[in-house]
């Protein structure tokens, strides 16, 4: 947040209007230890006190949302990601080569077999956005693990580029 502080922005406003922390706290009709305990760092603001500061003080309350920055940790190096997934892969050896040249096979080897914790390495080396269009054009082998996943990648907006999401065709017999 730029600028004063919250507190410090009621201090220097009842300030400059002349008033004391007593007259303040009477003309917005609260106390003022309330009001000191605002001007001095308190963080648990009340809102409707807040409003009644702001119009005794002639001011106008805007309350913003600001973004946080999204940290973005460095992906785990590849050989740390083939050693979490070795063991999924008991019938071919994973190679690091592999997780570039073939991602969707690792992808749908993880997401049917894997832990969460297997799913969280893989989404941090490949990125949230490469993870889902991966699992677009996967077919699983299991029927939940391929409905769950058509409702994540419909909840994230993702098309499914898959035949096993196409909806069933109907039968065409009359009935």
């Amino acid at each position: 947040m730029d600028g004063p502080h919250l507190g410090e922005q009621l201090r220097q406003r009842r300030l400059a209007k002349g008033l004391s922390l007593a007259r303040l706290a009477h003309r917005a009709d609260t106390s003022a230890a309330t009001l000191s305990r605002y001007e001095n760092g308190w963080q648990r603001f009340e809102v409707q006190t807040l409003r009644k500061l702001a119009r005794a003080l002639d001011c106008r309350l805007r309350i913003d949302l600001e973004p946080l920055p999204l940290a973005t940790p460095d992906p785990p190096a590849p050989t740390a990601v083939r050693d979490q997934l070795r063991r999924l892969f008991w019938d071919r050896s994973l190679t690091v080569d592999h997780l570039e040249t073939h991602p969707t096979w690792v992808v749908q080897r993880v997401l049917e077999m894997g832990t969460l914790e297997d799913v969280h390495v893989l989404t941090a080396y490949l990125g949230r956005d490469r993870l889902l269009a991966r699992v677009s054009e996967t077919r699983f082998s299991s029927a939940a693990t391929a409905s769950l996943w058509r409702a994540i990648l419909e909840k994230e907006g993702v098309p499914c580029r898959n035949a096993s999401c196409r909806p069933a065709v109907g039968s065409s017999w009359p009935g």
